[in-house]
Protein backbone atom coordinates (compact mmCIF):
# COMPACT_ATOMS: atom_id res chain seq x y z
CA UNK A 1 0.00 0.00 0.00
CA UNK A 2 1.14 3.31 -0.64
CA UNK A 3 0.14 7.07 0.70
CA UNK A 4 0.42 9.82 -1.40
CA UNK A 5 0.88 13.43 0.26
CA UNK A 6 -0.54 16.62 -0.31
CA UNK A 7 2.77 18.15 -2.53
CA UNK A 8 1.31 21.87 -0.69
CA UNK A 9 2.62 20.08 2.87
CA UNK A 10 3.84 17.28 1.92
CA UNK A 11 2.32 15.62 5.40
CA UNK A 12 -1.12 15.37 4.66
CA UNK A 13 -2.73 12.27 3.29
CA UNK A 14 -4.55 12.88 0.19
CA UNK A 15 -4.85 9.45 -1.49
CA UNK A 16 -4.11 5.27 -0.33
CA UNK A 17 -2.89 3.17 -3.06
CA UNK A 18 -3.16 -0.61 -3.44
CA UNK A 19 0.05 -2.56 -3.61
CA UNK A 20 -0.69 -3.59 -6.63
CA UNK A 21 -0.10 -0.13 -8.62
CA UNK A 22 2.06 -0.38 -11.67
CA UNK A 23 5.57 1.58 -10.94
CA UNK A 24 5.10 3.51 -13.75
CA UNK A 25 1.72 4.96 -11.91
CA UNK A 26 3.84 5.05 -8.89
CA UNK A 27 6.45 7.42 -10.81
CA UNK A 28 4.28 9.25 -12.86
CA UNK A 29 2.70 10.45 -9.83
CA UNK A 30 5.85 11.19 -8.48
CA UNK A 31 7.15 13.28 -10.99
CA UNK A 32 3.71 15.51 -10.88
CA UNK A 33 4.97 16.34 -7.18
CA UNK A 34 3.26 14.36 -5.39
CA UNK A 35 5.45 12.37 -2.07
CA UNK A 36 4.79 8.79 -2.01
CA UNK A 37 5.38 6.78 1.42
CA UNK A 38 5.06 3.01 1.38
CA UNK A 39 2.81 1.74 4.33
CA UNK A 40 4.74 -0.92 6.09
CA UNK A 41 3.58 -2.28 9.51
CA UNK A 42 5.65 0.01 11.47
CA UNK A 43 4.23 3.30 9.81
CA UNK A 44 0.45 2.11 9.58
CA UNK A 45 -2.24 2.50 9.20
CA UNK A 46 -2.67 6.13 7.00
CA UNK A 47 -5.34 8.21 7.71
CA UNK A 48 -7.07 9.84 4.62
CA UNK A 49 -6.82 13.73 5.66
CA UNK A 50 -4.19 12.91 8.77
CA UNK A 51 -0.56 13.64 8.55
CA UNK A 52 2.79 11.97 8.26
CA UNK A 53 5.33 13.18 10.43
CA UNK A 54 8.49 11.42 11.69
CA UNK A 55 8.28 8.64 9.87
CA UNK A 56 4.67 7.44 11.06
CA UNK A 57 1.37 8.36 10.47
CA UNK A 58 -1.09 9.79 12.61
CA UNK A 59 -5.07 10.88 12.48
CA UNK A 60 -6.48 14.32 11.93
CA UNK A 61 -6.79 16.48 14.66
CA UNK A 62 -10.52 15.79 15.74
CA UNK A 63 -10.45 12.53 14.87
CA UNK A 64 -10.61 9.97 17.49
CA UNK A 65 -8.62 6.73 17.81
CA UNK A 66 -10.47 3.33 18.86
Amino acid sequence: MWAVLDKKDNETVIMALPPTVPVNELEKISNEGYVLIRMTLENTPAYMNGKYKNGKFYPKEGMELK
